[in-house]
């Protein structure tokens, strides 16, 4: 874990003003004016934003020993490099055939009041590839299986795990092709039975 760096002068701008106009009190009592508008509060203001600068500046330095200090050791900054971010593209509706996402498609970030909106670019070619579901086989921990496709294309039910599920259940989608860095959705619907449970809408954990 990295050690913060210290502010080496905590003080701000409006601090230097209020300790200023306190040493003007002390030193010239005649001096009675303290409001914006005295040119000598003016000039108070003006020396306090140079210092706060430089406090600023001061308070840099830790960091930059630290920089220094990496550099003898022969360890450097990272050179600056284009932002990288992953994106996920969704079809509207199923397609027959596959679409493909040229490189240099641009997306960009949703802009608001304050800030821009962030525009980016594909680096490289991403097929969609169509697909649908060609066979459901559900297989228990004993390794027994049984095949659900044709229940399933029939509307009926069909059980995900054994009666009474243990670890090692699975149930087994086919495709009819791979489908690399494609999103898929699989939707399931279920019932149980149970007082205060709702049958369409039961509690799940995967």
């Amino acid at each position: 874990m990295a050690l913060p760096s210290p502010n080496l002068d905590d003080r701000r701008f409006q601090q230097l003003v209020d300790e200023a106009k306190r040493y003007v009190q002390q030193r010239a009592p005649e001096w009675t004016d303290h409001n914006v508008s005295d040119p000598g509060v003016t000039l108070i203001e003006t020396f306090a934003y140079l210092v706060d600068q430089l406090l600023y500046r001061l308070n840099r330095v830790p960091e930059k020993n630290y920089a220094a200090f990496l550099d003898l050791l022969g360890i450097r900054l990272f050179p600056p490099a284009a932002a990288r971010a992953e994106v996920d593209f969704w079809l509207s509706a199923p397609q027959t055939e596959t679409v493909l996402l040229r490189a240099g498609t641009e997306v960009s970030t949703l802009r608001t009041e304050t800030d821009e909106a962030v525009v980016l670019s594909t680096a490289e070619d991403l097929p969609v590839v169509p697909s649908s579901l060609e066979r459901l086989v559900t297989v228990s921990a004993s390794g027994e299986q049984s095949d659900g496709t044709a229940r399933l294309a029939d509307g009926a039910d069909v059980r995900c795990f054994q009666q009474r599920p243990v670890a090692g259940d699975a149930m087994l989608f086919a495709l009819p092709a791979v489908v690399p860095r494609c999103i898929l959705v699989v939707r399931l619907d279920s019932r149980v039975e149970g007082v205060g449970v709702d049958p369409r809408q039961p509690p799940l954990a995967w």
